[in-house]
């Protein structure tokens, strides 16, 4: 058959929003604007949980120069891989911003003599060396009329000193609009201790928000005075709070350097019997949340001895050299914030490497899906359709299961003879569409020889011609796109829960009709899709009539050629199946996700990836009657599934046959952003997986030109 074609282009950009808003799913609106990284890099192994860690010598001076092999990461005692490695000086380096630099007087709730040490302390440092600093500083003093600030970072230290000792200082302003439902925190009168955790967090969520590492030197009183005030009895409310500080302080990059000033000695030690981390929320302190101990577990320090302040806190700030970042996949959690500790060893004698000292793990956080689920061969599923039950009956039985092989259209129409409930048959669509990039049974996969050498070429170069001359015959034409959205609910936790929000299977979220026109090889489509309803995430697929099949000509230069792959029986006879494979360093193709939960969640994912294509022929003709690509993941952040199939069809229009697409599906398995509020602030972190999926169908074609007609004798009005 000769037939000219319609080309498809759901296969060349997959777009994802996810967002997870503490127990619920929030997308992010089509049209916001996203921009991309920084860099749109080749893709990389790159763990979940990333981790800066600051290498020292016998006397205290940062160490560079180190390789991976020169570490080694413990997690609950066991050794992990580490994915990702990358060496800073300090200093901008290529994405990476220079060091943060910040200090924090606290003088809540002080003696006027005792407020008055820490800011002489403060200003000695910014006034030494006729105030040059090294870096640039941002100054915050912590007063009982809240949290106030240095208009701009600056590295002359005597302008700073200036500042703070003519209080020019503005307000930092607090986001009561965050605050977490029933908390009602902003109507009670906050303790010493409580008026400076929200400080952290306001001045740790801001920076979660911003790139780079960064330091805080939070000059306080010690025990026993001011926001040092703290008890010792146990609350599992308080547990919630000591995971939110862990993980913000974590992912905002955030190390904090403790400084006393007006120590009661008796209680001035008792932190360090609250330096692990809570493994049982019945047993959390207000100890826990003590600005020590989340000093030593943010992989800062305790600076007990303050005889000479100013030069400690140099001491600290040159700790903004030379460091290392590292990530890893986590372990298994068996519930919900199940805490792991951790360690990074350096190699070399003599070396000492600081970082978190732990983190709370979540039973969602690997790669592998939750739950597993149960797998089920077509045949078997024939069976169930047989069975003499009810609709509502068969539809429970299929729901949430798996094909092992693919099912294809024409095999779902007759298992739709003997499927007769609605429910039942929308069972069996996401089964046929979950399984599109599956292997067909093998009753489909005709025993034939795979052609000679000199028979595939034929077979090619017949594709070839039907690529490169019928594209160019195609006229204007359109179709109508009909969209059915699936998706998963993933499996969470409610904040402080050790239970999990139960998971729920691929099911209908989403459906609706367009009108897509091709023209001059571009797609105009009518109807955007609809923005999804609250809570879901969405899949978008762009170019659903665009140009794929030219892209494949594009492509396959770079792939070394199709090879053969294996017969598949198709209804109107048998299809010849060729691969091809476009590697990492060579590929074209990007992933894209929106968005990240870093910067103000706006910000998008593109990675470049590698893939496969597996193209059905007619063996005659050389006409593409199914193209599939899926792509080669290597890492597992944060996208570990993306692919596209297009299946192609005769369609009569104005007259004409054309092979156009007839039925794609699009699927992208991604993870999910989550949204932790706590203390009145806000920021995103990573959560489960979701699985996303689109089954499209297009019918109603019609060729796209107008007619006009002379009406003899016609006059206005008649």
């Amino acid at each position: 058959m000769k037939n000219p074609l319609c080309s498809h282009g759901a296969l060349f950009l997959s777009v994802a929003s996810l967002a997870f808003a503490q127990a619920s799913i929030q997308p992010t609106p089509p049209d916001v604007p996203t921009s991309p990284v920084s860099l749109v890099s080749r893709d990389r192994a790159e763990g979940l949980i990333k981790l800066d860690v600051m290498v020292t010598d016998a006397g205290g001076k940062p160490v560079a120069g180190l390789e991976p092999k020169d570490f080694s990461l413990l997690e609950e005692g066991r050794q992990q891989k580490i994915l990702s490695f990358d060496a800073f000086d300090g200093q901008r380096v290529e994405a990476e911003p220079p060091v943060k630099i910040m200090l924090l007087i606290d003088t809540i709730e002080l003696a006027p003599e005792l407020a008055r040490d820490e800011r002489l302390a403060v200003e000695a440092y910014l006034r030494k060396d006729s105030g040059h600093l090294t870096h640039p500083v941002s100054v915050f003093v912590l007063s009982d009329l809240g949290l106030w600030t240095v208009n701009h970072p600056s590295a002359d230290g005597d302008v700073l000193a200036r500042e703070i000792d003519h209080n020019d200082l503005m307000l930092v302003r607090h986001n009561r609009g965050w605050e977490s439902p029933g908390r009602g925190l902003a109507d009670q009168k906050d303790t010493a201790q409580e008026s400076a955790l929200k400080a952290l967090g306001q001045i740790a969520t801001d920076e979660r928000r911003k790139p780079g590492r960064k330091l805080l030197v939070w000059v306080g009183p010690g025990w026993g005075v001011g926001s040092g005030q703290s008890g010792t009895g146990a609350s599992a409310p308080l547990f919630n709070t000591v995971w939110w500080f862990s993980t913000l302080l974590r992912e905002a990059r955030l190390v904090l350097y403790s400084f006393t000033v007006g120590e009661i000695v008796a209680g001035g030690q008792l932190y360090k019997d609250y330096l692990n981390g809570v493994r049982d929320p019945y047993k959390t302190s207000v100890m826990n949340l003590y600005r020590k101990v989340l000093a030593v577990q943010s992989g800062g320090r305790v600076m007990d001895d303050t005889q000479d302040m100013s030069r400690q806190i140099e001491e600290c700030v040159h700790e903004a050299g030379p460091h290392y970042r590292i990530s890893f996949d986590t372990l298994p959690a068996e519930h919900p914030n199940e805490y792991h500790d951790l360690r990074v060893v350096a190699g070399r004698p003599g070396l000492n490497a600081r970082t978190n000292t732990g983190y709370y793990d979540q039973p969602y956080y690997p790669v592998d899906s939750i739950p597993v689920p149960r797998q089920i061969s077509i045949e078997q599923v024939q069976r169930i359709l047989e069975l003499d039950e009810s609709d509502t009956d068969k539809a429970k039985q299929l729901y949430g299961l798996e094909l092992t092989e693919r099912l294809s259209e024409r095999r779902l129409a007759k298992l739709e003879e003997i499927a007769h409930g609605k429910r039942t048959r929308e069972e069996l669509r996401i089964l046929t569409d979950a399984s599109a990039f599956l292997d067909p049974p093998a009753d489909e996969i005709p025993n034939d020889p795979a052609p000679d050498p000199d028979a595939q070429q034929r077979m090619l170069s017949l594709m070839f011609t039907y690529l490169s001359t019928t594209m160019r015959k195609l006229p204007d034409l359109f179709a109508q796109q009909t969209t059915v959205r699936y998706q998963d609910t993933p499996m969470y936790f409610e904040p402080g829960a050790r239970t999990s929000i139960d998971y729920k299977p691929l099911h209908v979220t989403d459906s609706w009709k367009t009108t897509v026109r091709n023209r001059n090889g571009f797609e105009i489509t009518e109807v955007k899709p609809p923005k999804p309803k609250p809570n879901d995430p969405y899949l978008i697929t762009h170019g659903d009539f665009g140009p794929a099949l030219r892209d494949v000509l594009d492509a396959l230069p770079s792939s070394g050629g199709p090879t053969w792959l294996r017969w598949e029986q198709e209804g109107t006879g048998r299809a010849a199946v060729f691969r091809y494979a476009i590697p990492l360093e060579k590929s074209h193709f990007q992933v894209w996700l929106c968005c990240l939960p870093d910067g103000d969640g706006t910000q998008s994912y593109h990675r470049y990836a590698g893939y496969h294509t597996d193209i059905a022929i007619d063996p005659v003709s050389g006409a593409i009657l199914r193209l599939q690509l899926q792509v080669d993941f290597k890492s597992s952040t944060p996208v570990s599934r993306s692919g596209n199939m297009i299946e192609y069809g005769p369609v009569e229009i104005g007259g004409k046959s054309y092979v156009c697409p007839l039925r794609g599906v699009s699927i992208m398995r991604a993870r999910s952003v989550r949204v932790l509020t706590d203390w009145n602030e806000m920021y995103r972190s990573w959560g489960p997986y979701s699985t996303m999926l689109n089954d499209m169908s297009f019918d109603r074609y019609h060729m796209f030109r107008s007619e006009s007609h002379i009406l003899p004798d016609f006059a206005p009005g008649q």
